[in-house]
């Protein structure tokens, strides 16, 4: 797997949204950030446009990747919003050059269908991280802080606290995932996502229990849990309830459907839709431990 080169002083960094429309303001924090980190904000064509829910239209944000891409003076590129629409465009997206110079490529969310694409087809790293639009809910510091840490190849290494339902062991892979129903549903795809030997994380938002139950058996029938290494579960959140009740918490349909293995299981990593989102750089080397004193989770970079 390669690794773009990591940020230095005086970089310039891409600013796009190929998925939903975000809100000036938090695009403008946004700027204060990159700016205080000595990085150069270079803003494309999707900041501003609005067409639907999505940030233009899909021409305009499928050009915008493209140009950001093919652009060599452009050392990162961050998407500022999830929601959809990536999957309208990506496969229309040349990544020729991108595979020869190789830059970073940061979100989470919908950008789950371009991280595994990258990953898949070209072999490439890209960062899970907060993005622009997160910013709704205030500044994060462990959020924020551990971005810039990935995105100048600083040392990544976290702490999980002990949950009840961890399953205890050790793993080392490179690290995969991203959003679960996005994960499905790019099953069959060129985006999909190949899990053999690594180390898989999982998030997700708003599904009802059922959903989740049925997202997590669609992958376990397609093999996708059959040679992970180890499952690193962040958040879950806004699970809605089913009527009647489907009787398990959203971690235990989780545990179920990885059951008859035995790779190590972390629960609670902070990573995903609610509250701290710590950047992760998907396509590294992790080594993950897993006691009953808590989880350790750390990059080589």
């Amino acid at each position: 797997m390669t690794l773009p080169p990591f940020l230095k002083a005086g970089d310039k960094v891409g600013v796009i949204s190929t998925s939903n429309f975000t809100e000036q303001p938090y695009i403008d924090e946004l700027v204060k950030i990159l700016k205080g980190w000595k990085l150069k904000p270079v803003l494309g064509k999707t900041i501003g446009p609005r067409q639907g829910s999505f940030a233009g239209s899909d021409n305009l944000r499928r050009q915008d990747l493209q140009d950001m891409l093919d652009n060599d003076e452009i050392k990162a590129v961050l998407e500022t919003m999830g929601g959809y629409g990536i999957v309208r465009v990506i496969e229309d997206v040349d990544f020729n050059k991108f595979k020869f110079h190789p830059k970073w490529l940061v979100g989470y969310s919908d950008t789950t269908f371009l991280h595994s694409h990258v990953q898949g087809l070209l072999s490439t790293a890209t960062i899970h991280g907060t993005m622009a639009c997160d910013l709704e809910g205030g500044y994060k510091v462990e959020s924020w802080e551990s971005l810039r840490k990935a995105l100048f190849g600083e040392d990544l290494e976290y702490s999980v606290k002990a949950h009840p339902l961890n399953r205890l062991g050790k793993a080392e892979g490179t690290l995969v995932g991203g959003t679960i129903s996005i994960l499905c549903n790019a099953k069959g795809t060129k985006s999909e996502v190949n899990t053999n030997g690594k180390i898989l994380f999982l998030e997700d938002v708003g599904e009802q229990h059922f959903r989740l139950d049925n997202y997590l058996l669609s992958l376990k029938q397609a093999g996708k849990f059959e040679y992970v290494k180890g499952l690193l579960v962040g958040q879950l959140v806004e699970i809605k309830k089913d009527d009647p009740p489907f009787g398990k918490t959203p971690e235990e349909i989780v545990l179920d459907a990885v059951k008859e293995y035995d790779f190590p299981v972390c629960f609670g990593f902070p990573a995903g839709h609610s509250g701290v989102n710590k950047a992760m750089v998907f396509g590294a080397p992790v080594k993950m431990e897993v006691t009953d004193k808590g989880s350790t989770i750390k990059f080589n970079l």
